[in-house]
């Protein structure tokens, strides 16, 4: 019973053998399929950092933005022109300023949110490429779609605010407008009656 040899039998070699063949052939399937498309994935990656990335992600935040502001800056027009207002007097003009400045701040904050995205968006995607490297699961676009949805609802939040803003404060002019007609007609009315008294 001392001789060295495998009590192993034949049935045992040729399965190790078929598991063994299984293997070679996914190994093969992998390299021919997925690993061309990790390459890809990790080369992708590298350029996330790149100033076309970071200029991109700035001009789409900057678009997004403006897209928010341009209907109420033109139902703001509409309306004033409505009402009578001249577009060279100092009413129109003000209306016109306080909406066209929202829209260049939230263009700008969107442009930086988009920068500061694409930063968060690299260093996920490099978990990604660590996470592959381990053969964990990796999560490439979810958080993509996070980041964008996150975007999206502070743009909107902060052109709410604006147009709240901007409504407020023509609402208040609207209303001193009021006040003072409304004293100049009875100031008026007053001497008129005072007259034929």
């Amino acid at each position: 019973m001392c001789g060295g040899g495998s009590d192993k039998g034949p049935e045992e070699m040729e399965s190790r053998f078929a598991s063994s063949e299984q293997a070679l052939k996914f190994l093969k399937q992998y390299e021919q399929t997925f690993m061309e498309l990790e390459n890809d994935y990790i080369a992708d990656t590298y350029q996330q950092f790149s100033d076309t990335n970071y200029a991109n992600a700035a001009a789409q935040g900057a678009n997004r933005a403006s897209a928010i502001y341009q209907p109420a800056i033109r139902d703001q027009a509409s309306a004033a022109f409505q009402r009578g207002f001249d577009p060279t007097s100092g009413a129109f003009q003000g209306e016109s300023s306080a909406l066209l400045q929202a829209q260049a701040r939230g263009m700008g904050q969107a442009a930086a949110d988009g920068g500061i995205g694409n930063t968060d968006m690299g260093f996920a995607r490099y978990q990604n490429v660590v996470k592959m490297g381990q053969g964990q699961q990796t999560d490439a676009y979810q958080g993509s779609m996070d980041l964008a949805a996150a975007a999206s609802g502070r743009i909107q939040d902060q052109a709410k605010s604006d147009f709240s803003d901007v409504n407020s404060l023509q609402s208040a002019a609207g209303s001193a407008t009021g006040m003072a007609a409304g004293f100049g007609l009875n100031s008026q009315y007053q001497n008129n009656a005072y007259r034929t008294a």
